[in-house]
């Protein structure tokens, strides 16, 4: 991780400029587009290896851009706590969806064989978040994140975009592939994984529910 990345003022602009997108659902998904294109949907969609039958939950699901595909595998309920990107989310999606906090989740003790997360902001690293998803997910479950997305191959006009953005977040260290966000958890066995596309790759959390009750972290 570069000490840019890691750095007060930056961290503080990045968390306010995610914070301002996601309160306006359309700005946000142009701004992911123009930055990377159809790589961005396909970091998210590297979740569905892990979904088969059953219920999922789409923690955080913004837009809704993945429940269509969700729902094609399994019972997909997606949930934000920005009603704005709920509305968006109606527009594009059927099925359930609800507004809460990951913090305390609105479902009983079980009820999912899948929890997935696409860029989740940090409420996903929140120990209140991991006893939340560890409560709601069936023993062998699966719960799958995607950290981060990084394009490798910058093309056409958007190659000066990659020039901001890689002084925005600063250069990745070839040596630090995985990066060191404590999503572990007492509940989960799970490892990181750097899954390639077409023309990046994307940084995902795969895990197991532990059998047994939730133990605290």
């Amino acid at each position: 991780m570069s000490k840019k990345l890691t750095h007060p003022v930056v961290r503080c602009t990045q968390l306010w400029l995610f914070e301002h997108l996601y309160r306006h659902p359309r700005l946000y998904e142009l701004v992911a587009w123009a930055a990377f294109g159809g790589e961005w949907h396909r970091w998210r969609q590297t979740v569905l290896r892990a979904v088969g039958a059953g219920r999922v939950l789409d923690l955080g699901c913004g837009t809704g851009a993945l429940l269509p595909e969700l729902n094609a595998r399994a019972v997909a309920i997606g949930l934000d706590r920005s009603p704005s990107m709920l509305r968006a989310a109606r527009r594009r999606a059927s099925g359930r969806l609800v507004r809460a906090d990951a913090r305390a989740l609105p479902f009983r003790d079980g009820t999912f064989t899948t929890v997935v997360s696409a860029f989740p902001a940090p409420f996903i690293l929140s120990r209140e978040t991991l006893e939340e998803i560890a409560r709601v997910l069936r023993p062998g479950g699966r719960f799958v994140v995607v950290i981060g997305g990084e394009i490798t191959a910058w093309q056409g006009w958007r190659r000066p975009i990659g020039v901001l953005v890689r002084q925005f977040y600063g250069a990745r260290d070839p040596n630090s592939e995985i990066p060191g966000v404590p999503l572990h958890h007492a509940a989960f066995e799970g490892t990181w994984e750097i899954v390639l596309t077409p023309r990046g790759r994307a940084v995902v959390w795969t895990a197991t529910r532990r059998e047994g009750p939730v133990e605290s972290a």
